[in-house]
């Protein structure tokens, strides 16, 4: 795990980026790219207020499990 500046993200965040990485690697994405998509989601996820965050963080997760099915 790659931990995260300043208190890190919510549970739900951590939760959907991992849903991301893995659908990245599994398409051939490199290393460098994940790490920049990481850095621009946490960025984004930063943004947010704690609460905006985790719905928005929920809804993606949902969105890319059903991707993953």
């Amino acid at each position: 795990t790659i931990l995260t500046a300043c208190g890190g993200l919510p549970k739900e965040c951590e939760e959907s980026w991992k849903h991301m990485e893995e659908l990245g690697k599994q398409s051939g994405m490199p290393e460098e790219s994940l790490k920049e998509q990481k850095k621009a989601f946490e960025e984004e996820i930063k943004k947010l207020s704690k609460d905006e965050a985790i719905q928005a963080c929920k809804a993606q997760s949902s969105i890319l499990g059903m991707v993953k099915q």
